[in-house]
This record gives C-alpha cells, structure tokens and sequence, in this order.
C-alpha cells in the first residue's frame, strides 16, 4: 500500500491532503463519469464549517459519494460532519487558501485519470454489440 503512494512523498501534502488523494485514487476503478466522458473521482466540494470547533473555516470534502455526485453543501456536512470533527480533510482558514490547495491536489488527481485513462484496453467497436445483434 505504502507503494502506492511514493509518488506524493516531498510534494508538501498534510495528512488531511493525502486523504483526499487517497480517496480519490481508491476510486479510480469505478468513476463517475460526467456529460462529456471524464472520470469524477471525489468532486472536491470547499464549505464553510457551520459549527464547533472550526466554525467559519472552510474544509474541502468529496462531492463524489457512493456513485453519485453530490452538490449541496448541507447535505455533504451532513455526511462528513464526524470526519470533519477528527480533521480527516483539510481545514483552510479562507476559501482562497482552500481553492489555491485544491488546485494544487487537482494537478496530481488529473495525472492519475491522464494515466488510467492511457492505460484502459482498446474494445472494438463490435465488441459492444450483442452475440445476435445484425451488426455483428
């Protein structure tokens, strides 16, 4: 597993930044896939922490939950409201340090989909058929 991840050793990531690379990379098998074709997979979302502790800072969460794409920023505190309280995802203390930080994890993110997408086998154009399709 450690193997995995050589490539992000002396990039400066935290803890919390390398969660979201992990996420995203552990869902490199099973995108999302948007209206144009490319992969989705975290969605990083930025929200202003409502509550607790880190009130009025902003986090940046994955938008991309179980196989869906999910906008509403209510709604993702909802779902990682605990992970946010254990500091599993970046915290900033502005959404322009947030977005500065999450433009400089997309970079790496885009090389992952730039990769798998090189590596994905060529399917014939037939083999989308049915066995007893008239196009066969």
């Amino acid at each position: 597993m450690a193997d995995m991840f050589a490539d992000l050793q002396g990039l400066g990531l935290s803890p919390q930044e390398f969660n979201k690379v992990a996420y995203h990379r552990s869902n490199l098998g099973n995108p999302y896939m948007d209206n144009e074709g490319r992969p989705v997979t975290i969605y990083s979302t930025g929200i202003e922490i409502p509550e607790g502790k880190y009130k009025g800072k902003f986090v940046s969460v994955p938008g991309y939950v179980n196989g869906q794409i999910i906008q509403d920023e209510d709604t993702l505190y909802k779902i990682w409201k605990n992970d946010i309280k254990s500091n599993k995802w970046p915290i900033y203390q502005t959404s322009e340090e947030l977005n500065k930080r999450d433009q400089w994890l997309h970079q790496i993110m885009d090389k992952d989909v730039e990769g798998m997408v090189k590596r994905q086998p060529y399917m014939p154009f037939e083999s989308l058929f049915y066995e007893d399709s008239p196009l066969r």
